[in-house]
């Protein structure tokens, strides 16, 4: 009797020790299958971001692309970014060149195209979301004929540093602004909208825009030097004020707006309404 029990709990023992590895192998087995089957955050996750577009004024045009990645998290959420962009343009204006009492009224044409290479951070304040950048820039004006009176001629590569700042008013509405320095030709550019939700995906309201480079300097008489005393004109005429409409959905948006800019906001009478309007497209995946 005692080596029958003896058996018995020798048969147990080894029952149970290979029901539990069965028990664990199958465990090990299904987490392996869920782990395969859950898919990671970048596929769940819109971590990217490009957009494109089109502005066109009376006597220019621009196109100009770009991507953002957030290679560590979502692309809404606080973390490092990385962004490339560039753009593609050609504008006109006219010049008196003439040194004597007679005007010499002549005509160019120029080029325009930059690159930018940036890093950046996002980082969220409540309703505010604030993104700011810096890197490496490249811009180029290629002006036809040569105008020697022109500051912002040919190549420069510079520093560039980048705001943008975004404040949702609840279910009204919503703030931004976006403003740029770059060290090549000391461009500057600032933008600024307010705007009003009127529907689940739609949205619209005012927009201003400031755009200022070493050119616009001489003429407002901020620098010095001799050309930059001929002529002086006033800070309206490098603005742009409108209206604009956007589209929004899950990781997109789609938004036109114009107006009128330049020198349409002089006082004098030889003053011309200049109109604009850009279109801009923009998903995230």
């Amino acid at each position: 009797m005692r080596g029958n029990k003896a058996k018995f709990a020798w048969f147990a023992r080894k029952t149970a020790v290979a029901g539990l590895a069965v028990v664990v192998a199958a465990s090990t087995s299904l987490c392996a299958v869920a782990d395969d089957a859950r898919p990671s955050w970048r596929e769940i996750w819109k971590w990217r971001e490009v957009w494109s577009g089109v502005d066109a004024a009376k006597d220019n045009w621009l196109i100009y692309s770009g991507m953002t990645v957030a290679p560590f998290g979502h692309i809404h959420e606080p973390g490092w970014r990385f962004r490339m962009a560039g753009g593609y343009g050609q504008y006109q204006y006219t010049g008196n060149r003439g040194t004597g009492p007679t005007p010499d009224i002549r005509s160019f044409a120029a080029m325009t195209y930059y690159g930018d290479a940036l890093v950046g951070y996002l980082e969220r304040y409540g309703p505010l979301t604030a993104k700011a950048f810096a890197g490496v820039s490249y811009l180029a004006h290629d002006i036809a004929p040569f105008d020697p009176d022109n500051l912002v001629t040919g190549e420069e590569v510079g520093f560039k540093a980048a705001l943008e700042l975004w404040v949702d008013i609840g279910e009204i509405g919503f703030a931004s602004l976006d403003a740029s320095w770059n060290t090549a030709h000391d461009t500057r550019n600032v933008r600024t909208r307010l705007g009003a939700r009127f529907a689940p995906s739609w949205s619209g309201g005012l927009e201003g825009w400031l755009n200022l480079d070493d050119q616009s300097d001489c003429d407002l008489g901020w620098s010095g030097g001799d050309a930059c005393d001929e002529e002086e004109t006033d800070l309206l005429d490098y603005t742009r004020a409108g209206l604009f409409l956007r589209y929004d959905w899950d990781g997109g948006e789609l938004s036109l707006s114009g107006g009128v800019s330049g020198g349409s906001f002089g006082s004098s009478g030889s003053a011309s309404p200049e109109p604009y309007a850009t279109l801009n497209w923009m998903t995230q995946f």
